[in-house]
């Protein structure tokens, strides 16, 4: 775990100090991605490299460029689709919780693509999924809601009914707080 840290740290730092290469390390990272998403599933170190993506997201300039938005779109929200979610899941939803904070507007976007790649028959990648979503309707504006309402409702719906009692359950939760 320390030589992680060693390597996120000087990764970081390098993107902080050679702007040259901010754009090949987003490309390199993207690339990793693509290859869980399409070819093997599974990576070590992907949550340290979220970490990182998170903080460089959170230094985006707004408006953000078409080039990160379509990392999102691409990359990260496909990330939801792997089979070991649950190992880096915590640092994917704080990159797309820093997607939604910077562009409100995205909101709809990360959760339609949430909503698409929802587990059928995983449980706790269902309540994962729940989550999420309530991190990102927190962040979501009124008018960005609207466009979600009724895919939203739909699989909350779907949820209320689901014969296992850990997704119900939190579902009626996340149904309680709102």
């Amino acid at each position: 775990p320390r030589e992680r840290d060693y390597l996120k740290t000087i990764l970081h730092r390098v993107y902080g100090k050679f702007m040259a290469l901010r754009q090949f390390i987003r490309k390199a990272i993207q690339q990793l991605f693509f290859k869980i998403i399409y070819e093997c599933d599974s990576h070590n170190g992907i949550a340290e490299l979220l970490e990182i993506l998170g903080s460089i997201i959170n230094g985006f300039a707004l408006p953000l460029r078409e080039e990160h938005k379509l990392f999102l779109q691409t990359s990260l929200i496909p990330l939801h689709k792997v089979r070991t979610l649950n190992a880096f899941h915590q640092q994917l939803a704080y990159c797309m919780a820093q997607y939604a904070e910077k562009d409100p507007r995205l909101a709809p976007e990360i959760i339609q693509g949430t909503l698409r790649l929802w587990p059928m028959t995983n449980t706790p990648k269902e309540v994962l999924f729940l989550n999420e979503v309530e991190e990102i309707l927190e962040l979501t504006q009124p008018p960005e809601f609207l466009k979600v309402q009724h895919s939203l409702f739909t699989r909350i719906s779907k949820c209320i009914m689901s014969p296992h009692f850990q997704v119900a359950e939190r579902v009626l939760f996340f149904v309680e707080q709102r």
